[in-house]
């Protein structure tokens, strides 16, 4: 009897698997497969339901991962800013990889769970957002 997982079907076995096991505290954006950050990109901030949307679901499981990395506790009611700055992280990445530009920044090499978890998590988290007036 094989035991289905909602998370792993969601985001796809491979992908789960990256997440798991190469996903560390090295791993900076330009180290994101592809299919994960474009998924991260594709997110649609203006819905609610994160649960039926795989980018959303794709994004949540980065988020918590990098939590998880840094030993700090997400807090739900920052979780659309954690998402808008994932979404707009994993956009530049995505233009830079394609060779529309990049986004030059002293920051930009940081690992990504520093960058979600860090200084610059904690910037975006402080702001009114439209998505999140928290």
């Amino acid at each position: 009897m094989t035991h289905k997982n909602g998370i792993v079907e969601a985001i796809g076995r491979d992908s789960f698997e990256w997440l798991s096991r190469e996903f560390d505290k090295r791993t900076a954006l330009k180290d994101i497969p592809d299919e994960i950050l474009y998924r991260i990109a594709a997110v649609d901030m203006t819905i609610r339901d994160y649960v039926s949307d795989k980018n959303a679901v794709t994004s949540i499981a980065v988020i918590t991962f990098a939590y998880k990395m840094a030993d700090k506790v997400q807090q739900a009611r920052f979780g659309a800013k954690d998402i808008l700055l994932l979404k707009v992280l994993a956009r530049k990445e995505k233009s830079r990889r394609e060779g529309k530009g990049g986004f030059n920044h002293a920051q930009w090499d940081l690992p990504l769970f520093e960058l979600i978890t860090g200084e610059v998590g904690d910037r975006i988290r402080a702001i009114r957002t439209i998505n999140s007036p928290i």
